[in-house]
């Protein structure tokens, strides 16, 4: 890949979203896009099946194209598969398998009948057949395709037909008739249901939860984040009652080079996330990007990470509500090049997780913390502000 970064310092805190180059484009994805290998051509009437998911693009928003993702080849892989521990290649080429179909649709004005199907789709736990009459999409927008994975290219599609029975968990049958129920406590109800995160991201992207008033097709990208940031709500609020922590403890784990350290510090809860991107890695060398909230809930996106941010953020949660504990928590995240793809937040989620399995280092002050840490991890704690409460503020038990 040419070196994009001498022309633009600034992809690294873009990420292909923003357009702050100004192009209206992406070239670091446009250039990525055809390493995607094409295992097939959409033209006229099709039969496959949907692995199951649907995507709902954002550009254009609130007229924008939604429909089932489908398989250029069906028994390619088992999508329920964890994909922790593939290869770069590997991953790339499974999701390469999986296209997006889209109509497009206004998502606030649904007709019951593309709703039904919607909802069969995104929905199912199981495969299901489908069939409609399509063709590739004369323009591709690569900026919509990279965000949770990596997909194949959008065919345009019509006469959606569903051609074997789904299978639904029954709540989410009934919430679908429940015209009362926020989305918000539905999504917490089938969480606590044992469904994963990326099922509850499709249900709340095909607009079938919520007050019936209210309801609305959300976009992949913006549902994605919306389901960890749910999440993370409503296990802040029981973990804002627990004891802190013992000890300061750092978690450390890698996937594709992505190197993750998380530091959790006695304290009140507090949520930190430093990421720098280097040479040779997707965007390029940058700054160290950083977002902070405290013990309120925030009230604006975290711009300067983006997702990743929500995604380390409902992980380290998630581990922290299950030992009944709260703390100040520090992620950072150094990204190499063997990270030349974007594979979408799912591996900072899986990644974060993976980490904080394993037997975490441990301390007794913040200043031995810093001495014993690599120089970019120091140079990420000089920045952090965590770092610097837990070394000048003073607590009650100080005193």
């Amino acid at each position: 890949m040419i070196d994009l970064i001498r022309v633009f310092p600034y992809c690294s805190s873009c990420k292909g979203t923003k357009n702050m180059c100004g192009l209206g484009r992406c070239p670091i994805l446009e250039e990525i896009k055809p390493m995607l290998p094409l295992k097939g051509i959409i033209k006229g009437h099709v039969e496959t099946e949907t692995p199951p998911g649907i995507f709902v693009g954002n550009y254009g928003y609130p007229n924008v194209y939604a429909g089932p993702t489908a398989l250029f080849q069906r028994d390619f892989w088992d999508y329920s598969r964890d994909k922790y521990n593939l290869s770069m290649e590997k991953i790339i080429s499974i999701h390469s398998n999986i296209y997006r179909t889209g109509q497009q649709v206004n998502v606030k004005k649904i007709d019951e009948r593309m709703n039904r199907n919607i909802m069969e789709s995104s929905a199912t736990i199981k495969p299901i057949n489908i069939s409609f009459e399509g063709r590739m999409a004369e323009k591709q927008n690569h900026r919509e395709t990279f965000f949770e994975t990596p997909v194949g290219p959008l065919a345009i599609m019509a006469n959606l037909k569903i051609q074997s029975n789904p299978k639904i968990p029954g709540k989410v049958d009934y919430f679908y008739e429940d015209p009362y129920l926020r989305a918000s406590n539905a999504i917490w109800d089938l969480y606590g249901s044992g469904l994963d995160v990326s099922y509850l991201q499709n249900v709340l992207s095909a607009g079938i939860l919520g007050i019936k008033d209210e309801r609305r097709m959300v976009p992949t990208r913006w549902a994605i984040t919306a389901v960890d940031d749910i999440l993370f709500r409503k296990m802040k609020s029981l973990v804002a009652h627990s004891q802190w922590v013992d000890s300061i403890e750092v978690y450390s784990s890698s996937f594709l080079g992505n190197d993750f350290n998380i530091v959790l510090i006695p304290g009140s809860f507090s949520f930190e996330m430093l990421e720098k991107w280097n040479r040779g890695s997707l965007w390029g060398e940058g700054e160290v990007s950083q977002d902070y909230e405290g013990i309120r809930n925030r009230t604006a996106y975290a711009s300067s990470i983006g997702g990743a941010y929500y995604a380390a953020r409902y992980s380290v949660i998630k581990h922290l509500n299950k030992i009944g504990r709260q703390a100040r928590i520090i992620v950072i995240r150094s990204v190499g090049s063997q990270y030349y793809s974007p594979l979408g937040v799912w591996v900072i989620r899986r990644t974060t997780e993976e980490a904080l399995k394993t037997k975490p280092l441990k301390f007794r002050t913040t200043q031995e913390l810093i001495r014993d840490f690599n120089p970019f991890i120091k140079d990420a704690f000089s920045r952090s502000r965590i770092i610097r409460e837990a070394i000048f503020q003073k607590s009650l038990e100080d005193f």
